[in-house]
């Protein structure tokens, strides 16, 4: 009876360690978009954005010290939206996070042009401060108010 447990454990463990390693992150359509956004998104300023991080965390606001809620006050409430879908990858390279995109998503926009916006906010770790690096913002339009593919040109 141990030696079939072992062998049960043994051949899970083997099936695990076989199985891709593409995280679901990797996966999902909005990672698709991103170098859309990123090619055709507009600058948002990152100066006040840095100084604002900076001051948080000396006053040790928990925002300050996690990008997704970093990039979740960058993305803000401006559009109110039934559905917003947050998505973080580590651009690092190794088990150590220092360096991250995040790419928000509000689809349905209650706005009477602009469909769908997206945010993509590259962070990194300068020593304990995250600081952002790269904000870019796109959207696209509803149905005859403009172009339906993702970039920053205004719709009608």
């Amino acid at each position: 009876m141990r030696l079939n447990f072992i062998l049960i454990i043994f051949s899970t463990f083997l099936f695990a360690c076989s199985q891709n390693t593409e995280t679901a992150n990797d996966q999902d359509p909005l990672w698709e978009l991103e170098q859309q956004v990123f090619e055709n998104g507009e600058n948002i300023e990152i100066d006040e954005i840095n100084k604002a991080i900076e001051k948080a965390s000396t006053m040790r606001l928990s925002w300050a010290y996690s990008p997704i809620t970093i990039a979740i006050r960058v993305a803000g409430q401006q559009m109110v939206s039934p559905h917003v879908k947050v998505l973080a990858k580590s651009m690092s390279g190794n088990e150590l996070i220092t360096h991250t995109v995040v790419m928000i998503e509000k689809q349905n926009l209650q706005d009477d042009s602009i469909n769908d916006q997206y945010y993509r906010i590259e962070l990194k770790l300068g020593g304990s401060i995250w600081q952002v690096m790269d904000i870019k913002k796109a959207w696209s339009c509803k149905a005859n108010r403009g172009h339906s593919e993702v970039n920053a040109e205004v719709c009608k």
